[in-house]
């Protein structure tokens, strides 16, 4: 069975872009996707990774100074509130 992904949100498309640039600067695992509607009707880009990855993802983007707004975990088609404090 496939790991839950997660989705971080940020606040605006400078966030998202730093954040990946961080991201691949560092090699760390993640996937730049639309925001799922199922989150957020409007716009944007966000942060998809595994959850099994984010000990390694969230640490790094703090640590940058770059924190997501809110947080999704992606279970198939279920989406729920994931706390950003994991």
């Amino acid at each position: 069975m496939a790991d839950p992904e997660i989705i971080l949100v940020f606040a605006s498309n400078t966030e998202i872009l730093n954040a990946e640039d961080h991201l691949e600067d560092k090699g760390l695992p993640f996937t730049l996707v639309p925001v799922p509607k199922e989150v957020n009707p409007n716009c944007g880009l966000a942060i998809s990774l595994v959850e099994s990855d984010h000990d390694l993802v969230l640490p790094a983007l703090e640590s940058a100074g770059l924190r997501p707004t809110s947080a999704y975990r992606r279970d198939g088609n279920d989406f729920s509130d994931w706390p950003l404090g994991h």
